[in-house]
């Protein structure tokens, strides 16, 4: 019994760390959820700030501040970086943008990756989440990441859609910016 519990608890911890490697902190890469509901859908955009203003530290100098709110405007205006389809009338309802720090690196991610950066790095990143509204939403066949266009150190976006009766996952990249919404 002792050595099932022992087993169960040894498991238990390595797929807990299995889980925090996966969801660690990648640069290049972004994550997009979209979650359709009637004539209008929500986006939920986490992008690490390396890839949006260069950097993941504060902003200390007067450059950085502007390239931070630059980014924050340009993140604001998600129909500029997310393009639909012009017969589909979409608008945004709402756009909220913040940079956000994963607070320091703990002594355990240091030790087991060689190129981790130093136990006092930070992990900044801008998480921005949109309503959009359309008149026409079945007019909405493709979105076209002008996303990589604007922000040239962005390789990738992981993308989630939730649809009322199903799920479905992509990855645009930079050579492949577009996803066709037809077949969903």
């Amino acid at each position: 019994m002792r050595l099932f519990l022992f087993l169960s608890l040894l498991s238990t911890g390595v797929m807990a760390h299995a889980t925090q490697q996966d969801n660690q902190h990648k640069h290049g890469t972004g994550q997009l959820s979209m979650v359709f509901s009637g004539a209008e859908f929500s986006l939920s955009l986490t992008a690490p700030s390396a890839d949006i203003v260069g950097f993941e530290s504060h902003a200390e100098t007067d450059e950085d501040r502007a390239k931070v709110a630059v980014a924050i405007s340009d993140l604001s205006k998600p129909l500029e970086l997310f393009v639909l389809a012009e017969d589909a009338g979409c608008f945004t309802a709402s756009a909220n943008v913040a940079l956000t720090s994963e607070g320091i690196v703990d002594q355990t991610q240091v030790a087991e990756s060689s190129d981790a950066p130093d136990e006092d790095a930070e992990h900044s990143e801008f998480r921005a989440d949109y309503v959009i509204q359309c008149q026409d939403i079945a007019a909405l066949t493709t979105i076209e990441f002008a996303y990589f266009s604007r922000f040239e150190r962005a390789q990738s976006l992981e993308i989630s859609i939730a649809l009322p009766d199903s799920s479905h996952e992509f990855e645009v990249t930079r050579a492949t910016p577009l996803i066709d919404l037809t077949g969903l």
